[in-house]
């Protein structure tokens, strides 16, 4: 290994370091506890090396976002490409690829989810917003198309792909932001009967007999 790819691997393994500390703060402590002072000390780096990488806690953590919505776009895209094969399961596959992306890494998804509130979308710097714009993009883009796919095919109930894929992704993410508001408040969750409830529900309303 030569030296410029010796420090890119660093640079690289730092990166991660920090993305993953700053999700560690926001998993235990909330978003309003992170600091680049405090993902610095933790990583054992200098402020001034995290300065030189990220221009604030929000890009960091946005970067941890990409990275893991990179992951789901290729969840989705796979099954795209093998709609065909998986036709009569296209519906609990595209579930899957929601659990899949939630059960990956639960706290980066729930940060995902806290940074497209209005208010954080409003107050994020114009170039963070539009990475956050073009990854989501690809999602849905994708979501649609395997819908659209569905529909087309006689598969899924005549109606608006793009409305069904929206009512498909949103059930998925009301039942985990119910389930970890309950998780911190009572400190009972029931996320895997209710998905699996919910995703019964949808294949009785959705499939075509």
């Amino acid at each position: 290994m030569g030296i410029n790819e010796r420090k890119k691997k660093e640079r690289d393994l730092r990166r991660k370091l920090a993305m993953d500390t700053a999700m560690e703060i926001y998993s235990k402590e909330g978003y309003h506890a992170i600091t680049m002072e405090k993902i610095a000390e933790r990583c054992e780096i200098s402020r001034a090396y995290l300065y030189l990488h990220f221009k604030n806690k929000d890009e960091i953590l946005i970067d941890a976002i990409l990275d893991h919505t990179e992951y789901f776009t290729d969840l989705l895209q796979n099954l795209y490409d093998n709609r065909e094969r998986l036709k009569n399961r296209l519906l609990e596959e595209l579930w899957e690829c929601f659990i899949d992306f939630y059960e990956k890494e639960s706290e980066t998804f729930m940060a995902s989810l806290f940074f497209l509130q209005r208010e954080m979308i409003l107050n994020l710097q114009k170039e963070l917003r539009d990475s956050i714009d073009k990854s989501g993009s690809r999602v849905v883009r994708l979501q649609h198309r395997i819908i659209e796919y569905g529909v087309k095919e006689g598969l899924f109930i005549e109606c608006d792909p793009t409305t069904l894929a929206e009512v498909i992704w949103t059930s998925f993410l009301g039942i985990v932001e119910l389930e970890k508001s309950k998780q911190v408040l009572s400190h009972k969750v029931h996320m895997a009967k209710t998905r699996e409830l919910a995703l019964k529900v949808l294949v009785k309303g959705i499939l075509r007999e």
